[in-house]
């Protein structure tokens, strides 16, 4: 039958129960993603679209947020955005889609939106009718079943020599649940001023991990007691993703984030009911993919689908983008307050 595309006004609550028959591929399609944005940046627009039958029965979800783009007077719509995925909910079976399933009453919307583009980041397939793009990957580790056979045979032995140079360093490895936040966000100032990458509000980071709560876990690297080294993971069924890795750039001459991630899968493998590690997308050319290689994960496809105004193309507002390194220079050179209260206006305003 035919489709049609209409946004729903609705409360958290209703589209908490929209999302409860469908099955979510990654955890930024959680309600609780929406929620957290909503939550901390309340003045971008979000839009919770359904893809209705005939008969009147919700076939997919789209979740899209607003992003006003530097550089550009409409605003863009991504799903999803501060994350590394995004994408359809899908309560019918989309191998049978045609066009007129999503591509034609979402460009409806999206022609009658001010927005100049629509991303969406799916991780299974590319969209029938869309214009692709992005140029990302993703890399996916398959947790063996033993810590003997992820040291032996999963990882590389450039692996195992960092880990055991972080070890000779005395590197010390704790895990907690939102218990060391300061020492994070410390962390993630510091990461972000030295890469010349606005942060986020500060209340984001806390907020994530009271909506997800045992769903998320920090790890922390320590090196003669002092934070050098961190990572974010969250957890979605029996899997695992890396939704931040950083470090202090002081200690760039030890392998604080091999040890990190060589002591997770220690702790993960032993305590089982992860089968699998994502570490998240990666440009195609970025040098990231052979680190995250020696790990053993496996290259696999991140689908960008686009749609289009006339006219305009998609911003590459990215760090290796070299039309923004004047920029980052002089973002580098900037006091630590200016990052605080000037840095979250800026990041809000990148598509990433």
């Amino acid at each position: 039958g035919k489709y049609c595309v209409k946004v729903r006004s609705c409360s958290a609550g209703e589209w908490r129960t929209l999302c409860r028959d469908i099955k979510c591929s990654s955890i930024y399609q959680d309600p609780r993603w929406l929620e957290l944005i909503e939550q901390v940046y309340p003045r971008l627009r979000l839009h919770r679209l359904a893809g209705i039958d005939d008969s009147r029965e919700v076939t997919w979800l789209l979740p899209l947020v607003e992003i006003k783009v530097i550089g550009k007077l409409r605003p863009m719509l991504i799903s999803l955005p501060f994350g590394n995925y995004g994408g359809f909910l899908y309560k019918k079976d989309p191998s049978s889609f045609s066009a007129e399933h999503i591509q034609l009453p979402l460009n409806e919307f999206f022609n009658a939106s001010r927005a100049f583009a629509l991303e969406i980041r799916e991780l299974e397939g590319s969209l029938q009718g869309f214009e692709p793009g992005g140029d990302f990957v993703r890399y996916e580790l398959t947790l063996p079943a033993t810590v003997e056979q992820m040291w032996k045979e999963t990882i590389t032995g450039n692996a195992r020599t960092s880990v055991r140079k972080a070890d000779k360093f005395g590197v010390e490895v704790s895990f907690c649940e939102g218990s060391q936040l300061d020492v994070f966000q410390e962390l993630n100032e510091q990461h972000a001023a030295y890469h010349g990458t606005p942060i986020h509000k500060r209340s984001w980071y806390p907020t994530l991990v009271e909506k997800f709560g045992k769903q998320s876990e920090i790890v922390i690297g320590r090196f003669n007691g002092t934070p050098v080294g961190a990572l974010l993971v969250l957890y979605h069924e029996e899997k695992a993703i890396l939704h931040a890795a950083i470090s202090d750039t002081n200690y760039r001459h030890i392998p604080v984030m091999d040890k990190l991630l060589w002591a997770y899968f220690e702790k993960t493998i032993s305590s089982g009911g992860v089968t699998s590690f994502d570490f998240g997308r990666t440009r195609a050319d970025s040098g990231k993919r052979f680190f995250k290689r020696k790990w053993g994960a496996i290259e696999k496809p991140l689908n960008y689908s686009y749609l289009m105004k006339p006219g305009h193309v998609v911003p590459q507002i990215l760090p290796e983008n070299p039309a923004l390194a004047p920029a980052i220079v002089v973002w580098r050179h900037l006091p630590r307050w200016v990052h605080r209260s000037v840095g979250p206006l800026v990041r809000v305003r990148i598509p990433t």
